[in-house]
């Protein structure tokens, strides 16, 4: 399938979506069509090939098969494992559920049923062992015999026929020997107990036998003692218990891959072929899923009823337990921490120190210096659905990029501690499932997208998409990162994402108060274990004091305000002293973007001066007609006045939290035919 052909269709015209799809690939894995069952009530099933044609120059799907002859199902799996036998069952389904049950087989099929055997193309199998699985009615025997004959022509090393078990139901396969619940032990007795061999004379025969697949040195057997289990998204994991400490990986983990080599080596003093493996994990896939229990897996912060949790991200796997009368170091955390590649390792946190003695580090006035230990307590706080974005800003030489750095090295230290904007939301998507805490270094400009984006992933929002391009399933993250951000111009341009911001603007460092890096992280390295102490002790007195605090006015993120206010105690701040600069905070933010936005400046200066402090109402049309009197040529030209009519209707909404702040109410309404708007105000 060439990369310009178009999406297949997810739907037939007539049956509806297909209740399973069967992608088909050639020798070197690229996708060659798709087969399709639909599952019609009170008609039984139908299946349709899909196939990309060329018509008159252009790429269409068709809801047609290939010309003959026709391509088998697991032709990637042959390249791949170029030396296994291979066993052909009849149809798609039953393929799958061979590959589940035989895993030193490659397991393929063709496609049309019974009744289309001859006209596949089984060229690829010349030379190969063959063992023919057919389903017990007489359409599989017949199915069986075609097939035997055609391997007869493509000259295959050897083809043998499984005798059907007798007492089996009419029309039984793989499919059903998976769902009796048949072994993989039971599955190779079964292909491997085969009392009738053709061979085409005596030599060929020995050989067969000597190339015929020996019971399993099971690598199932090797894994024994691992805990397979998966998350509400259905995703797989197994717990291994390793030098007297767990550790949890998601199957499909290049570290849990590793491990299980190392066992089977362990084990047989063999090494274990990718087939073999690639086969093991879908196994250990399946059985996580459908019969392991289903656990929450946290990144770096988690928590159980009566505490909180905090990954300490070491080789031990030890985690911290917050709770209302303080913290300690576990050994085996009753949690279920993840972990990923670039991960490092926080300190061991010291007890007995205070918050203020990282202050002479920290280049911010004292109320921003507060909101930099909010944010921190934020981050580490298991509870949370939400968190702050922190925007650092400052002029060149404030040392943004390194405070940024020793921020992430007290939250969620990481071998990248910082990286560069995503290009789209996937890769948004991609970064949070590989880190607790999103650091992004020198920012130069916020598109929208990207603060809508951001937003989302303060508050908690979900992000789906494509897993592959070939591929219907969901790739999706649902949950929320603190986010750090630094850079030299205004961050936090748009209302949403100042509502959701710390803005923080560091004071430059004269040559006289800087001092060389080296000494400075020296400095830092020392104090880490201590600060992360007394966070951890602002964090219990949260958990002990948080359903006592009820705050009068609640901001937009009124969790994090609350969080801080309860935690206050534990840091040694007075109760207020945070709310005071938080809300100090919040109105010069939101007074900075307020000038920022021309649209919202300019429907100030329409209601509060010319039409005299007094209400208005009017179409979209009418108030676009109406500022563009009062604003310049030069505001009028530039990209942050919008051009059109229905692009100002999105910008008055943009405005309307910031027009609130100056007393003024927008409300759109529809009456009749017209959608008015109310500017009221208050």
């Amino acid at each position: 399938m060439p990369d310009e052909a178009p999406e297949p269709p997810a739907f037939h015209p007539k049956l509806g979506v297909p209740s399973y799809r069967w992608t088909y690939r050639d020798l070197s894995g690229a996708v060659l069509g798709y087969i399709c069952r639909f599952d019609i009530e009170g008609e039984g099933k139908s299946f349709r090939p899909l196939c990309l044609f060329r018509v008159e120059k252009k790429l269409r799907w068709r809801w047609e098969s290939w010309p003959q002859p026709r391509p088998l199902y697991g032709l990637d799996l042959l390249a791949n494992a170029p030396d296994a036998s291979v066993v052909i069952v009849e149809g798609e389904k039953a393929a799958d559920a061979a590959r589940q049950l035989l895993l030193q087989h490659v397991c393929i099929s063709s496609s049309g049923g019974s009744n289309a055997a001859k006209k596949a193309d089984w060229s690829a199998l010349h030379g190969r062992d063959v063992v023919i699985w057919p389903d017990a009615d007489e359409a599989g025997e017949k199915f069986a015999g075609e097939v035997k004959a055609c391997l007869d022509e493509v000259g295959v090393a050897s083809v043998v026929v499984l005798d059907v078990p007798e007492d089996v139901f009419k029309g039984w396969d793989a499919a059903d020997a998976l769902h009796d619940g048949w072994t993989c032990e039971q599955a190779d007795a079964f292909v491997c107990s085969v009392s009738e061999a053709k061979p085409s004379d005596g030599e060929a025969q020995e050989e067969a036998e000597s190339k015929r697949p020996a019971p399993r040195s099971s690598l199932l057997a090797a894994a024994d003692g691992i805990e397979l289990w998966h998350s509400p998204q259905k995703e797989a994991f197994a717990t291994l218990n390793i030098n007297g400490h767990q550790e949890h990986w998601a199957v499909s983990s290049t570290r849990f891959k590793h491990w299980l080599v190392g066992r089977y080596y362990e084990e047989t003093g063999a090494a274990v072929s990718s087939q073999v493996l690639s086969d093991a994990l879908r196994v250990f896939e399946v059985r996580a899923i459908e019969q392991g229990a289903c656990y929450e897996p946290f990144l770096r912060t988690g928590k159980t009823q009566d505490a909180s949790w905090l990954d300490l991200g070491d080789e031990s796997w030890r985690a911290v337990c917050i709770t209302r009368d303080g913290w300690e170091v576990v050994d085996s955390p009753p949690v279920k921490f993840v972990r990923k590649p670039t991960m490092t390792a926080l300190p061991e946190p010291c007890k007995g120190q205070m918050i203020e003695e990282m202050r002479h580090l920290i280049n911010a006035e004292d109320e921003d210096y507060k909101l930099i230990i909010a944010w921190l307590i934020a981050s580490l706080w298991g509870r949370s659905n939400s968190y702050p974005v922190l925007a650092l800003g400052g002029e060149q030489g404030s040392g943004k990029s390194t405070m940024a750095r020793l921020l992430r090295s007290l939250s969620d230290p990481c071998a990248v501690a910082a990286s560069s904007l995503p290009k789209d939301e996937r890769d948004l998507m991609v970064m949070a499932q590989n880190g607790h805490v999103l650091n992004f270094d020198n920012v130069s400009k916020m598109e929208n997208w990207l603060s809508d984006a951001i937003c989302r992933m303060a508050t908690g929002s979900g992000f789906i998409s494509r897993k592959l391009h070939t591929d219907g399933d969901a790739y999706w993250f649902h949950g929320s990162r603190p986010v750090l951000l630094n850079g030299i111009p205004t961050l936090t341009e748009r209302a949403d994402l100042a509502e959701r911001a710390l803005s923080v603007r560091l004071k430059r460092i004269d040559e006289e108060g800087r001092q060389p890096e080296d000494l400075f992280w020296h400095e830092w390295e020392r104090l880490k274990p201590g600060m992360l102490g007394a966070l951890l002790d602002g964090l219990s007195a949260a958990i002990r004091n948080i359903d006592q605090v009820h705050l009068e006015r609640h901001p937009r993120m009124a969790d994090f305000a609350r969080l801080m206010v309860a935690a206050s105690s534990g840091l040694g701040w007075e109760d207020m002293e945070f709310l005071e600069a938080y809300e100090s905070n919040r109105r010069g933010t939101i007074e900075a973007v307020f000038e920022g936005d021309p649209v919202a400046v300019a429907i100030h200066e329409f209601v509060m001066g010319q039409h005299g402090g007094e209400n208005w109402m009017g179409t979209a049309t009418e108030l676009y007609g109406e500022l563009i009197k009062l604003v310049s040529d030069q505001i009028r030209s530039s990209r942050f006045w919008p051009q059109k009519v229905n692009a100002f209707g999105n910008a008055v909404d943009r405005a309307a939290p910031l027009l609130r702040s100056k007393r003024i109410q927008v409300t759109k309404k529809a009456t009749g035919s017209k959608r008015l708007i109310y500017l009221d105000v208050i």
